[in-house]
């Protein structure tokens, strides 16, 4: 088991190669038939504040600024940044889910406790998920420079992380390009601003690995039914964020997870464990 001590570290490694050229891909939703797409308007309907990235709050005199942000970069992200630079520029405090200094962090977890994103004893994925599915898994890692060997170890959230974000991306963040939340923390330390979080990196990381790894496992497996190009999926998910049309992207996932036949109920808790409990505890320290 010596090879699991410097795991996290040829991890990263593996993934700093060169950048590539830009993602490519195809947005989905607008290939949706006219039937789809009013079902998908109809679901989306049903939300309140379903479009926009940039939100006022006031309350007793305070103002607070909420911006959507995704962590990969884009050249459309300059438009929203310059946008929000004045409103960063008169803020007392910038939050973040988690800071450069927390990414860091976590890394650093992962070498020192390989334990929280690798399997350190038992079976590998190999074994919990099957020749048949792992045969396919290896092309797509062998694909983004992980060797399969490698990818074996991987807890499953961290094999999930890593074949969500097609190569061109993960290059490109690799080599130092960053998202939204990225553009706005360089500007807040330029311009002295302080700078507060709102993910602990311990408390993530439990939430990550909640569950048995059987459940865990069985989770994987619900989200690898949904076979999409991760170009496509990326191309996607930037078009529909920058378009503001956040809720729509969550509800079109719905229905790809409805079209792989996976189990509502299975969706549900990925829902409520990721998004809603996280957001629940994210609003008081706000």
């Amino acid at each position: 088991m010596k090879i699991l001590k410097p795991l996290a570290a040829l991890v990263f490694a593996l993934w700093s190669g060169p950048a590539l050229a830009a993602c490519g891909g195809e947005n989905l939703i607008a290939l949706m038939s006219d039937d789809r797409r009013a079902a998908l308007e109809a679901a989306v309907a049903q939300h309140p504040y379903p479009e926009g990235n940039l939100w006022r709050a006031e309350r007793g005199g305070q103002t607070v600024h909420v911006v959507g942000t995704v962590h990969i970069p884009d050249p459309r992200i300059e438009p929203l940044v310059a946008t929000v630079a004045p409103i960063l520029a008169d803020a007392d405090l910038l939050i973040l889910e988690a800071t450069t200094a927390q990414q860091a962090e976590m890394k650093e977890i992962m070498t020192k406790r390989p334990e929280v994103a690798f399997l350190t004893e038992g079976p590998t994925l190999i074994d919990l998920l099957g020749d048949t599915l792992w045969a396919r898994l290896s092309e797509d890692l062998s694909a983004r420079g992980v060797p399969p060997f490698l990818a074996a170890k991987f807890r499953p959230w961290l094999l999930g992380m890593t074949l969500a974000v097609p190569q061109c991306a993960m290059a490109a963040l690799t080599a130092g390009e960053t998202g939204v939340d990225g553009r706005l923390e360089d500007l807040a330390r330029a311009g002295g601003t302080p700078i507060g979080t709102l993910d602990d990196i311990e408390d993530l990381l439990t939430l990550l690995n909640r569950g048995t790894l059987d459940e865990q496992v069985e989770m994987l497996k619900l989200s690898l039914m949904i076979e999409v190009d991760t170009e496509d999926a990326m191309a996607t998910t930037l078009d529909s964020y920058f378009a503001g049309r956040h809720r729509e992207l969550w509800e079109f996932s719905k229905f790809m997870a409805s079209d792989a036949d996976l189990d509502p109920a299975a969706f549900d808790a990925f829902e409520a464990t990721l998004l809603v409990e996280r957001n629940d505890k994210w609003a008081p320290l706000i």
